[in-house]
């Protein structure tokens, strides 16, 4: 089944996700994000550290890298991406669910 997908190379249908696994979609994609950037979250974090409560004037520049490094990974393609992947994975437990049952269907035989 999974085969066919891969074949006609179209996107899965986002009906598939309920809201938990969206939310888990959006998850994923903050850790993404995040992990994308890391030098830019690393140098916030050790200007912040430097600074101390004068973070906000002090820590502009790497504050904006930060963010315009995040934001350019939170778009609606990489999104797609991450629903992709959970849509994925849910079939891939269901194909598995079926082959199990056929092998139980076959076994009462």
């Amino acid at each position: 089944m999974s085969e066919n997908i891969e074949k006609h190379n179209q996107r899965l249908p986002l009906w598939m996700l309920n809201p938990a696994e969206e939310k888990e979609a959006r998850q994923n994609l903050k850790k993404f994000a995040y992990a994308q950037c890391v030098d830019y979250v690393e140098a916030m974090v050790e200007c912040s550290k430097i600074h101390g409560l004068k973070v906000f004037p002090a820590c502009n520049e790497p504050r904006d890298a930060m963010r315009k490094c995040i934001l350019s990974y939170q778009g609606d393609s990489y999104l797609d991406v991450q629903r992709d992947l959970m849509v994925q994975q849910k079939l891939e437990r269901l194909e598995q669910q079926l082959a199990e049952q056929k092998k139980k269907q076959q076994q009462q035989k």
